[in-house]
C-alpha cells in the first residue's frame, strides 16, 4: 500500500503519488471495492473508510468485538 497502516504523513494520503505504481494500483482497488459496499473515504488515510449510511451516527459503541 506504499506507507504502512497508522502512518501519519502526506505518504498515506489516497491521492499520493510518491508511492510505487503498484501501491497506487491497490490503494485505487481498495476504493473502488469500498465505496461499492457504501462506504467513503478519508482523504489522509489510504485505509480509512466511513460507512455513508450510518445507521447510529451518534452513538458510541464500546465493546469488545469477539
Amino acid at each position: 500500500m506504499g506507507s504502512p497502516f497508522d502512518f501519519f504523513s502526506p505518504q498515506s494520503w489516497p491521492s499520493d503519488t510518491s508511492v510505487s505504481v503498484q501501491a497506487q494500483k491497490n490503494r485505487a482497488l481498495l476504493a473502488a471495492a469500498m465505496m461499492r459496499g457504501g462506504f467513503r473515504p478519508y482523504d489522509k488515510e489510504w485505509w480509512h473508510y466511513t460507512l455513508t449510511d450510518e445507521p447510529f451516527p451518534d452513538t458510541y459503541f464500546d465493546f469488545p468485538v469477539r
